[in-house]
């Protein structure tokens, strides 16, 4: 495939850049899963909504995911001019506002020289963004000990939820005003780092309102690339444990907490890493400062009790993966669509 018109080198900015990659795709006249199908067979990682989520942001996406696209899009022979006009474009003037969540490797600087950034949903520009690591699931060597009784557990099936030593120090460090709540630091202090469920938390059913036998409960990644515990659809009859709890937090904005007879309590938190960036996942860590784990539900009239889930400080909705309709999608955030995926039913169960 040749590049025809396009012309990277060409983009004056990263949006400019976008585009040309949403143009090369649309050339392609394949659809995501084909894009992801096809980059597997090559040996590259791209997950459809990786790929969905390169053509509808305005920054540049991580190299490897450049090239995996490009690849996918049948312009083998032009990858290297895809890269170089992105390294120019992120050794430039965008550098330090375009940079992909994700660039930087552990520990160290980003490729092109980016300071690395983290944290919250990658979709959508968010004020006030911190520099502050999100919360995360073995995000560090574990001691012999637990890596011995991790496996133990694992050979039995048996997941375990983890807090790292410093997930309260730096969920404590997201700060700054809240563009979409107009929550901030002042209005929502620090929370309990060992969550139990509180006395005003409410046992509740969150349901898929076009598939009101589909609960959001406990499952796995179906790429295999993120091994642990995150938050799918599946049947409501199979949906516990965990049980799930609407926690209040502070000015509209609640906690998810999930009560697991083995794992203990966690609160749902948006992943910002790869892999399973924008996955929901329980971390027993909740922290009103740590915006990734509050959020809001927004009615939308279409039914009663029927609301769109809004995570704090930014413009974006829970969904499924790929508006996938499978038992055993994934829960998603991303922008919002006015979707059937994004709309769900709250019960509030008998309990406490």
């Amino acid at each position: 495939m040749t590049l025809g018109e396009l012309r990277p080198d060409e983009a004056a900015e990263p949006a400019e850049f976008v585009d040309m990659l949403r143009q090369l795709k649309d050339r392609s006249r394949l659809t995501y899963r084909q894009l992801e199908q096809r980059a597997a067979a090559a040996g590259d990682v791209l997950a459809r909504s990786t790929a969905a989520d390169v053509v509808r942001r305005s920054t540049l996406p991580r190299p490897e995911v450049v090239a995996a696209f490009v690849r996918a899009c049948g312009a083998e022979d032009q990858v290297e001019a895809w890269l170089r006009a992105r390294h120019r474009l992120a050794a430039g003037p965008y550098a330090s506002m375009s940079s992909a969540p994700g660039d930087a490797p552990a520990g160290g600087t980003a490729p092109d020289h980016q300071p690395a950034e983290n944290t919250a949903p990658s979709l959508a520009p968010v004020a006030g963004r911190s520099t502050a690591a999100r919360p995360r699931w073995f995000a560090r060597p574990a001691p012999l000990a637990l890596l011995v009784v991790g496996a133990l557990l694992a050979a039995l099936g048996v997941g375990v939820w983890m807090q790292r030593p410093d997930d309260e120090q730096r969920a404590a460090q997201l700060t700054g005003p809240t563009a979409a709540t107009g929550v901030g630091p002042s209005t929502t202090p620090a929370g309990s780092a060992n969550p139990s469920i509180g006395p005003r938390a409410r046992l509740s059913q969150i349901r898929l309102a076009r598939s009101p036998q589909l609960c959001v409960t406990e499952g796995r990644d179906r790429t295999g690339q993120y091994p642990t515990e995150i938050a799918v659809q599946r049947p409501c009859a199979d949906a516990t444990p965990p049980d799930t709890y609407l926690e209040p937090a502070a000015d509209g904005l609640y906690f998810i907490k999930w009560h697991h007879p083995v794992h203990g309590t966690g609160c749902l938190t948006i992943r910002g890493d790869d892999p399973g960036r924008n996955l929901l996942e329980p971390v027993t860590g909740c922290l009103k400062t740590n915006w990734s784990q509050l959020f809001r539900f927004e009615p939308t009239g279409s039914a009663p009790a029927s609301y769109r889930i809004r995570p704090a400080r930014t413009d974006l909705c829970v969904g499924l993966r790929d508006d996938d309709i499978e038992v055993s999608a994934e829960a998603f955030v991303e922008p919002c669509t006015n979707g059937a995926d994004q709309v769900f039913l709250v019960d509030e169960l008998p309990g406490r």
